[in-house]
């Protein structure tokens, strides 16, 4: 009988797996399950000289067999208490993964960490029907998945193999887990090469996706950084000084660290993504170490910041009401909304250059935020806390050249910081004079501009030009996922009190749209909808005709160009690379990225 064939089909979810007898691509159609069922019923029957040692899967059969005797043998998973979960390394990938979570709303996917024993250390998933479909397999916090105690599953066979694997339906070793689909990866320490944890990709069985594979090796290849940078000499006493706090403090413990790096106790996670961005607001203003009051999503909230040394801070949040008179009152202003890995390069990108000197440009397309990145908070033309900060580069033709450079001398002169709007109106007479200006001015000042473009080569281009660095702010099309934050953050600026709030159709509506005006056009379609009176919930039905007819992605679409952009971004924008880490030809790389609207 063809029984070695049959194995060697179904090996092919493994990376690196053995190919002596050739391997075979397996649909995961519904409809043939039950081959691999059939497979594995005859593996597991068969006598030792049958069975092919050369085949990953069926040596995951083979342990599992060996150690629990027959599937139905499993009926529950174990689980061990709380207070024997490793919560060292829970604490060291927190952040990042909850990170990371935040890019798979709505994809179908959840995410786990699991240390090297099996044990599930932490769950994130912000969809319901992920949520409970691993309640109904008893994945939580304190299962243990090991292979010799649950068989063959996206965990445990991580563990066993030291590879990154992918097990589908009655690929695994339990009969409860046939609708389950885990792609799981290791995460080893930079420099020993020990197992540190396994993260595992897991969702309700669906036909299968290449870029599953890759987008976890991503991730793991992210979490082994993270562990180097934490044992940095500078990031260390953060660290250190976190893990300190986080056993004593009952209240959630965020640190701040050099090169955007950031720890989060569980505890944290309580916190909104608002809260967050006020946390890091205050630990990047360099404030002295002490108490402080402010106003988070939960009200007043009282805070103890301890500032280790620059770039290197720790915030404990207290109590939820201020308790004494002589504690500072931090009265920080609107916060810019938006969480995507694309929004928050951006804004880390401009944090490193808040100590220099050097004109930095801030380009995009029309309406991404240039300027409210700029100043760190909304932007209203004409709005009294921008006054003194912003100026508009159209002024020139109003004001003639030589008035309009007099007057940036003098806002530049005083040493604050300075705001230049919209700088692609400047002609070349124009560009030089400002560059001459910059170039001559005896007392630096910080000076941002901004510019519309419609590429990042056309914003370096520009940039050469006056001797600037730049920043390219993505389209709010390439950070969809930033669209529910935006949306409650401009309908509670804009319409306070309506309750405008998108139901999932309508986000599904939202995030397939092309926003060619991108956050201008969405603030627009608000303000339409506060305009005829509209409140409560909006429904697909509620939004322009023109929004309701954009394609909505599919689960595995979702994936597919999250994967895309992730490698984009590991590789600066280098296709080539990008499509090298991916394991895709060029050819691929280039015709997905024109499907989703993509610019390297």
């Amino acid at each position: 009988m063809a029984l070695a064939l049959k194995v060697e089909a179904i090996s092919a979810g493994f990376e690196g797996a053995d190919t002596t007898l050739g391997v075979l691509t397996v649909s995961l159609a519904f409809d043939q399950q039950h081959q691999i069922q059939s497979a594995k019923d005859e593996i597991l029957a068969a006598s030792a000289t049958a069975r092919q040692s050369n085949m990953e899967l069926a040596r995951s059969w083979e342990r599992s067999k060996a150690a629990i005797g027959e599937p139905a043998n499993i009926r529950d998973v174990p689980q061990v208490a709380e207070e024997l979960l490793d919560a060292h390394l829970l604490d060291m990938f927190q952040a990042p993964l909850t990170k990371f979570s935040d890019n798979l709303e709505g994809t179908g996917l959840g995410v786990l960490l699991a240390d090297a024993k099996g044990q599930i250390l932490q769950r994130w998933s912000h969809d319901r029907s992920v949520v409970e479909h691993l309640d109904r397999l008893g994945t939580m916090r304190g299962a243990v998945l090991a292979e010799d105690v649950v068989g063959t599953n996206g965990v445990g066979t991580v563990i066993a193999t030291g590879k990154t694997v992918q097990i589908q339906g009655t690929e695994h070793f339990a009969d409860f887990y046939s609708s389950a689909m885990c792609t799981g990866g290791p995460v080893r320490h930079p420099l020993s090469g020990k197992l540190l944890a396994v993260i595992t990709l897991s969702s309700e069985l669906s036909p299968k996706s290449n870029l599953l594979l890759p987008l976890l090796r991503s991730v793991t290849s992210q979490l082994q950084q993270h562990v180097l940078d934490v044992e940095q000499p500078e990031s260390r006493r953060m660290f250190d000084a976190f893990l300190s706090m986080s056993r004593t403090q009952s209240g959630p413990v965020i640190a701040f660290g050099p090169q955007g790096l950031m720890m989060q106790s569980r505890k944290a996670s309580r916190l909104t993504v608002d809260d967050m961005k006020l946390l890091q607001q205050m630990s990047d203003d360099g404030r002295p170490s002490g108490r402080y009051v402010v106003e988070l999503s939960a009200g007043a909230s009282q805070l103890q910041l301890t500032a280790l040394d620059r770039g290197n801070n720790v915030v404990v949040v207290l109590e939820p009401e201020p308790t004494s008179g002589t504690i500072a009152v931090a009265k920080p202003r609107a916060q810019l909304a938006g969480r995507s890995p694309e929004w928050l390069s951006a804004f880390n990108q401009l944090a490193k250059h808040r100590d220099s000197f050097a004109p930095l440009i801030i380009a995009g397309e029309p309406g991404v935020g240039k300027t409210s990145l700029a100043l760190g908070f909304p932007f209203r033309p004409g709005a009294a806390n921008a006054n003194g900060l912003v100026v508009d580069a159209a002024e020139r033709h109003l004001l003639g050249l030589r008035k309009w450079l007099h007057n940036l001398t003098d806002r530049l002169v005083s040493g604050s910081t300075l705001v230049v709007r919209g700088i692609e109106t400047l002609d070349a007479p124009a560009l030089d004079g400002f560059r001459s200006v910059l170039e001559n001015v005896s007392r630096p000042a910080r000076v941002l501009l901004t510019l519309t473009a419609s590429s990042p080569e056309d914003a370096e281009a520009v940039a050469l030009k006056l001797g600037a660095s730049s920043i390219w702010i993505p389209p709010l099309r390439e950070r969809f996922t930033d669209i529910p934050a935006l949306w409650h953050s401009l309908s509670a600026e804009d319409a306070p009190g309506s309750g405008l709030q998108p139901t999932a159709e309508a986000i599904e509506v939202l995030r397939a749209y092309r926003w060619p005006g991108n956050v201008k056009e969405l603030r627009t379609i608000l303000g339409e909808l506060v305009r005829f009176g509209k409140k409560g919930m909006i429904a697909p039905e509620d939004l322009p005709a023109a929004m309701r007819g954009a394609k909505v992605l599919s689960l595995i679409e979702r994936v597919e160009l999250e994967a895309i952009r992730k490698a984009l971004r590991e590789a600066e924008g280098n296709r080539a690379k990008a499509a090298e880490i991916l394991g895709l030809s060029r050819a691929t790389v280039y015709r997905k990225m024109k499907t989703y609207h993509l610019t390297a």
